[in-house]
């Protein structure tokens, strides 16, 4: 059964960091949004937050893209966002069109250390990243997603990432390796 693992959820929730850890453990092609968006960036160009957000639709499009060629010849795509609603609906739709098993990890934390996280990597982060200036931390906490089943699917977890460390790592391998083995024993979606 091919398998799509959604790595979601809030700024600086360790998202990026994630997914590419869970890339190599599980042994997967994981495509990481910011990552396409520079790319797409650098090459297209852009100058004001209105192109912007065509480069993240854009993006978005070329991830499920890039999702199903992949899972033609492989058993286990990664994608990692900060996705919106309408996106994971539109992203789960696919999966059911397609038979795709899809296991969503939201990642959350304490507003203040994740805020705390958003400033501190700011100035390293690519230009395409940073065209809406630094957020006031009202704003980053009312943009902070809440967990809930319906938006990010049953066959879903929350973590949160405010003191993380090398056991709540080996958690979520865990519980995302025993969700797709009791899946492929089951033979249930």
């Amino acid at each position: 059964m091919k398998k799509l693992l959604l790595v979601a959820g809030n700024l600086a929730s360790l998202k990026s960091t994630l997914s590419k850890r869970l890339s190599k453990d599980l042994n997967a092609v994981v495509f990481n949004k910011d990552t396409l968006k520079e790319v797409l960036g650098d090459t297209i160009g852009f100058s004001n937050r209105e192109e912007n957000l065509k480069l993240s639709k854009a993006t978005f499009k070329l991830m499920k893209k890039l999702t199903h060629d992949v899972l033609d010849s492989d058993d286990l795509v990664i994608l990692e966002s900060n996705f919106k609603p309408h996106e994971l609906a539109e992203l789960f739709e696919d999966g059911k069109e397609r038979g795709f098993l899809i296991f969503t990890l939201m990642l959350t934390g304490q507003p203040e250390v994740l805020y705390q996280r958003y400033l501190k990597r700011d100035s390293e982060r690519h230009p395409v990243h940073r065209s809406t200036g630094l957020i006031s931390y009202e704003v980053f906490e009312k943009s902070m997603m809440k967990y809930d089943v319906i938006t990010y699917g049953e066959s879903s977890m929350s973590y949160d990432t405010t003191h993380f460390d090398e056991m709540d790592y080996q958690n979520i391998l865990i519980s995302i390796q025993s969700f797709f083995q009791n899946q492929d024993t089951t033979g249930s979606t």
